[in-house]
């Protein structure tokens, strides 16, 4: 019985993610608001529709596809099945090897999926730039690292529960701060996996990127191009660093592309999440959010009978954290709809700093271009942007900018 509502929340979670997705794109057919309305012309509009009814059309089939993977290995125990392939080897080489068998099924399965999807679809509407060696690169630098991630991820909640019991809670949620801070002061060197970065010529731009940041007394560790045009056509920009010393990024496809005001507007944009240090203030909100996720977490391990409903004989670490994203889910989404309420407000504040800065034309100048060539979405349903978006959309943002 407890498999059978497990295996129903797991389909529940994904009729409720596809209803959401179904009322979005109803919501497409309606008029633009007023403020938006010139990002397309009636062609590109075209344009724009008929990529979000292929891109829809390709979704659907995909999820159909990994929802019956899922489902599947969910039905036949297939997850004990394979540990108990495994006899002889701890509970860490088995998690491996298990790890590593479905990374290698999840990619069989996804590739083509994804494939399809970068050279036909983003190929159509002129939007992809990776050449197939890239694109198979990638595949496997994802495939390694994503094996990488969950290992050690799973080694050290096996660890830390397996040695301090429930006080395992606050350790891991501990752990998994400092990983956070450390990972966004070495997030450069972690990209040079996909990307070459290098230094910003020196010229009017760099010398306005380099003002605006003295200006706050931020001091620039560096500017570097990212080489964002050997994949797409979008663009972005960040500021990294911890402490007073900051680390500029932009897109090639901003530098090559875009009026030297317009950039530094997106900048200063970015540069206002540093400024006002939203990671820092949004750090409350993830600790809570993390301790909530182990405290779920203890309690499934402290409950052996949610493994042996799916054929292992007593608790198994690995298992357990698959049966955590589905147990979790309606706790999930709750916390989503409030980090993403922060985050939008945290995007207000950005750009509000920039608008200030004077760069308030050339910002929703920049903003609408960047929505354009990267055919988003500027009409969304509210219910979508509740529960999925990070940013306020294009009308509210250009909105609240012009109200400054």
């Amino acid at each position: 019985m407890l498999k059978i509502i497990i295996i129903l929340m797991f389909i529940l979670m994904k009729g409720f993610e596809f209803t959401v997705e179904r009322v979005n794109h109803i919501c497409q057919g309606k008029e633009l608001p007023e403020n938006v309305k010139d990002v397309y012309d009636a062609d590109e509009y075209d344009k724009w529709r008929n990529y979000e009814n292929d891109s829809e059309k390709f979704s659907i089939i995909s999820e159909v596809v990994s929802i019956a993977f899922s489902l599947i290995l969910l039905v036949t125990n297939a997850y004990a099945w394979m540990f108990r392939m495994l006899p002889g080897f701890n509970e860490y080489i088995q998690s491996l090897i298990v790890i590593l068998a479905l990374s290698v099924m999840t990619t069989i399965i996804s590739v083509p999926f994804k494939y399809y999807d970068t050279f036909v679809i983003e190929e159509k509407y002129g939007m992809n730039k990776t050449t197939r060696t890239t694109f198979w690169l990638d595949v496997l630098k994802e495939f390694i690292i994503s094996i990488i991630i969950v290992f050690l991820f799973t080694a050290i909640v096996m660890f830390l529960f397996d040695t301090f019991g429930n006080t395992a809670i606050i350790l891991a949620t501990v752990v998994m701060l400092v990983i956070s801070l450390v990972l966004a002061l070495i997030i450069i060197p972690l990209m040079w996996i996909f990307n070459k970065f290098t230094p910003l010529e020196d010229g009017e731009l760099k010398d306005k990127l380099i003002g605006l940041c003295e200006k706050y007394g931020l001091k620039v560790k560096k500017i570097v191009v990212k080489d964002a045009s050997r994949r797409t056509t979008k663009s972005n920009a960040f500021c990294t660093g911890l402490g007073k010393f900051k680390t500029i990024s932009l897109d090639d496809n901003l530098v090559n592309n875009f009026e030297d005001d317009e950039i530094v507007a997106v900048f200063a944009h970015e540069f206002a999440h540093a400024r006002y240090k939203h990671i820092i203030k949004s750090l409350p909100f993830s600790l809570f959010r993390t301790l909530i996720t182990f405290a779920v977490l203890g309690l499934l391990l402290n409950y052996s009978g949610l493994c042996t409903a799916f054929g292992f004989d007593g608790v198994n670490y690995f298992f357990a954290l698959q049966l955590l994203s589905i147990i979790s889910w309606p706790l999930t989404k709750l916390l989503d709809i409030v980090s993403n309420y922060i985050s939008r407000k945290h995007e207000y504040q950005a750009d509000a700093f920039a608008a200030k800065e004077g760069y308030g034309d050339k910002l929703i100048a920049a903003l609408k271009r960047l929505s354009k060539e990267a055919l988003s979405d500027i009409n969304p349903h509210p219910v979508k942007v509740v529960l999925d978006y990070s940013h306020p959309t294009l009308s509210q943002r250009i909105t609240a900018i012009e109200g400054i």
